[in-house]
């Protein structure tokens, strides 16, 4: 049989038919010569001819893949720039807007600081207006207060009275009982004489009289209180008194021993002896 030369198609890179490879003789007894084609056959190199294929298809997909992502990231990228500054002019624009806003609450705030600020100067300049008006008023209550006091210490000097330290008082030229006494401070507007100071007992040790105060304990026996009803505080009394002399109700208390700087003594009540009234003027 006539031999024939057989060829194989080898696939190119790009895929599209390459050289014409020959691969050996062959007679036309394909049979005869089957040892000779299974020979032949190791030659085509089938498997590495399908690798290189499936080779070459996944290159051509990974670069289509890279192309696709790239122009995505072009895309995005020019989206990016185009949006960009569409977005940096809201922002200033959102930025300017509150900083408008800010710049008209600081306006309403420094208004009404203004406005507080005025107030407050006006209650001060009111304030001084009545703290004037106030102490005017004070200095002509004061005053007439003063006045009239006055004319009371000129009025009871006329009567015989004598002023002493803010009060005025009254020794009487006869004598009474000590409530008889009392009743007759009363009926000008005074009372027996209350001692609260050291000054009004050496007072009294001038007048050279015995003479009722209004110190009594006619409402508990031993205790002593003043015609005001305050307590006895200091005391001026003789040595050995009070003592209910001979068992004697002595509830009420004269100054006596003028020469003495403690010269209070208890005497019975009905006692008639001379008495000092006194009226506080000045407090």
């Amino acid at each position: 049989m006539d031999q024939f030369d057989i060829y194989v198609n080898v696939e190119g890179p790009s895929g599209n038919p390459g050289k014409r490879k020959t691969l050996g003789k062959c007679s036309q007894n394909v049979n005869a010569d089957e040892d000779k084609i299974h020979i032949l056959e190791p030659k085509r190199h089938e498997p590495a001819l399908s690798a290189a294929v499936d080779s070459t298809r996944v290159k051509k997909s990974s670069l289509r893949a890279a192309a696709v992502i790239l122009g995505l990231l072009c895309l995005l990228l020019l989206t990016g720039l185009i949006t960009l500054p569409v977005m940096l002019t809201k922002s200033n624009e959102m930025h300017e807007m509150k900083i408008v806003r800010l710049q008209a609450g600081y306006n309403n705030l420094t208004e009404e600081r203004n406005q507080l600020q005025t107030r407050y100067n006006q209650l001060l300049e009111d304030r001084k207006t009545l703290d004037s008006e106030a102490r005017f008023k004070a200095l002509t209550e004061e005053r007439d207060e003063l006045k009239t006091k006055l004319a009371d210490i000129t009025n009871y000097s006329q009567k015989g009275w004598m002023y002493f330290s803010g009060s005025v008082y009254y020794i009487s030229s006869t004598t009474k009982t000590w409530q008889r006494s009392r009743d007759y401070c009363l009926q000008r507007g005074a009372d027996l004489m209350i001692i609260n100071s050291e000054e009004e007992q050496s007072f009294t040790r001038q007048l050279k009289n015995n003479l009722w105060i209004g110190l009594t304990d006619t409402e508990t026996d031993g205790t002593w209180k003043w015609v005001d009803g305050t307590p006895l505080d200091t005391s001026y009394w003789m040595d050995g008194e009070p003592n209910n002399y001979k068992q004697k109700e002595e509830d009420c208390v004269e100054v006596r021993l003028h020469a003495e700087e403690n010269n209070w003594n208890d005497s019975p009540c009905n006692l008639k002896l001379f008495w000092i009234c006194e009226k506080k003027l000045l407090v």
